[in-house]
């Protein structure tokens, strides 16, 4: 993101009318030479916000929210100072000024986004004209969208032919330009000559905080489709870990943002839009990622995930919880909505109206409720050995969590689960710890190194029996890693525990955690986290690419064996050596006093 010039950004306030850009999103009365309104910024029924022409300031003399005109659209539109600075100047047709000493904005960056601009303008025309429009203006009616909601999202048509093509085909660098945007595709039938990539569906574009056109995603109109949403690839300008649809308009539409419900599609989005429900968002084709939840978080202290209530649900929501836990901080709530099963958002609100749905939204599972219940489903509850199994997996949960003032409360929320004190459980998931971090397999918990003798006279062979990693596991250790760059899906929560236990494996466990994490990991964001290491890993990952009928999963669990019984090896032989030196160093003690 651009850095915008100081002396533009102390000027901006003086430029513009605070009364103008307040009275657009909070309708103002005159009040003598002040004008009032209730405060956006909390619930009250007289009004007690005031903002000032005079001094362009506000204040609110109820919540005490008072300032300028930036620190407004910054706390009203939630945006950055960046973005609410673009977000001022913009409306009052300013032109921001940047640090020219900063990085220069990449050219065809903003060449996309007027071109993804063009293209929007282009689907909603279609939908207007085209002569095969009423498929979609039916479609959209059937589903209860209304002209207000169609425009709000700036909903479109793609035709079946290549009318995109035709309309941009004029320019090359178009051309070119809808191709990196994955807009336009090769013919491969037609040497030189190119294709629609969305056709016949109705289109939903995708934009950023800004309210910027990103990419685009197609509904087809035959739910019997191969592809019934089809999205925009990955470009320059959208990442679909890094974004999530609706927010724009959430951040637009909401009065307040006392929380966000997560939902799964964009019809799920548009749907409770329609009946009034505004603070609402969906991931772009992919699970829940720690991109998505450190944008959420800086735009509400409530996040909830809304899924339906069958199998694949619970599953999606289980992999959301695993990515929360790690980034959960001071201040943040998360909250999980189960609806029947075969229901999603978009047909519940309207069969039992946007009332009862809130109140649904309103009665959301806590996120610790929701971990006990999963795990609860999963074992014997009612038996010592699946209490004993619960703990466990629950311990596992714990140690992935940063905060440690809601690491603590789990805790003694789980002491409660299985009526124990919370010493007693913290005593068994410290012991539990230690063992899996020592990995010890048979040796004993009470075992301590043996000291160094007082008349130690530079004898070596001590450090000599003590095994040092080999080739061999260090190269079973790379085999895994390339295997798991190309195909992150095959781990599993058992594969991940086993990896956790070998020792000395630091990249590989972290890849296979993120893995584990986030559900169509990229290699991309696999490596993110090594960039001294790049390249090897880049090199691991093409060393082991194989066909795809080929056992990828038994060679790297035949790798990951082989590691645990070297290990196992390695320790029982550790125990037998000091074991031996111990009793040679008390022959040669006995020796030396005779």
């Amino acid at each position: 993101m651009p850095f915008v010039n100081t002396d533009f950004k102390d000027d901006l306030p003086n430029r513009v009318d605070i009364v103008d850009i307040i009275n657009r999103r909070v309708p103002l009365k005159k009040a003598g030479k002040d004008y009032k309104a209730c405060c956006p910024f909390h619930h009250e029924k007289t009004p007690s916000f005031s903002v000032s022409a005079e001094k362009q300031m506000y204040k609110c003399f109820g919540c005490d929210e008072g300032g300028g005109v930036i620190n407004f659209v910054m706390k009203f539109d939630n945006l950055g100072l960046v973005e609410a600075i673009e977000t001022i100047a913009g409306e009052s047709g300013i032109s921001v000024v940047y640090d020219e000493n900063a990085k220069p904005v990449d050219l065809r960056l903003a060449r996309y986004r007027d071109l993804m601009q063009r293209v929007g303008q282009f689907y909603i025309q279609q939908l207007k004209q085209s002569p095969a429009k009423d498929k979609a203006v039916n479609y959209a009616k059937n589903r209860g969208i209304s002209g207000e909601i169609a425009k709000r999202f700036e909903l479109g048509f793609a035709p079946p032919s290549s009318n995109l093509l035709s309309e941009f085909e004029q320019s090359e660098q178009n051309i070119a330009d809808l191709k990196a945007m994955g807009l336009l595709g090769d013919d491969q039938y037609r040497s030189g000559q190119y294709y629609d990539f969305f056709k016949d569906r109705l289109m939903f574009p995708i934009h950023n905080a800004k309210g910027n056109i990103i990419a685009f995603g197609g509904r087809a109109f035959d739910n019997n489709a191969k592809a019934k949403y089809l999205n925009s690839p990955e470009t320059p300008i959208f990442s679909k870990s890094k974004e999530l649809y609706g927010l724009y308009h959430a951040r637009k539409y909401s009065r307040s943002i006392d929380y966000i419900l997560v939902v799964e599609g964009y019809m799920d989005v548009v749907a409770l839009h329609q009946a009034g429900i505004s603070q609402v968002v969906a991931a772009l084709g992919t699970a829940t990622t720690i991109e998505h939840l450190n944008i959420l978080s800086r735009t509400t202290s409530t996040i909830i995930f809304c899924f339906d209530g069958d199998k694949a649900g619970k599953k999606a929501a289980w992999r959301a919880l695993n990515i929360t836990l790690s980034v959960i901080k001071a201040g943040m709530i998360v909250k999980f909505l189960f609806l029947p099963d075969g229901e999603d958002p978009d047909t519940l609100v309207k069969k039992e109206s946007s009332k009862v749905f809130v109140k649904r939204i309103e009665n959301a599972q806590s996120l610790s409720q929701f971990l006990f219940n999963h795990i609860k489903a999963e074992v014997d509850f009612c038996t010592i050995e699946g209490k004993t199994l619960f703990l466990e997996k629950v311990s596992t949960l714990l140690g992935k969590i940063n905060y440690e003032t809601y690491q603590q409360q789990l805790l003694e929320g789980l002491a409660n689960e299985v009526n124990q004190s919370v010493e007693q459980v913290k005593s068994i998931l410290e012991r539990q710890d230690t063992l899996a971090q020592t990995n010890t397999f048979d040796i004993p918990q009470n075992y301590e190194e043996p000291p160094m003798p007082d008349f130690y006279d530079g004898d070596d062979n001590y450090q000599a029996l003590i095994p040092a990693p080999t080739k061999s596991s260090n190269s079973l250790i790379d085999q895994m890693i390339g295997l798991l760059l190309n195909h992150p899906s095959m781990v599993d929560e058992t594969v991940e525990l086993r990896v956790r236990k070998i020792n000395d494996a630091d990249v590989l466990q972290e890849l296979t955690n993120s893995a584990l994490l986030q559900e169509d990991i990229t290699l991309e964001y696999m490596i993110k986290p090594f960039p001294q290491k790049k390249q090897q890993l880049l090199d691991l990952y093409n060393k082991k690419k194989v066909l795809k009928n080929y056992d990828y999963k038994g060679e790297f669990l035949d790798a990951l064996l082989k590691i645990e019984e070297k290990q196992k090896e390695k320790n029982a032989l550790l125990i037998t050596n000091e074991a031996e030196y111990t009793k040679s160093l008390q022959a040669r003690k006995g020796q030396l006093k005779s």
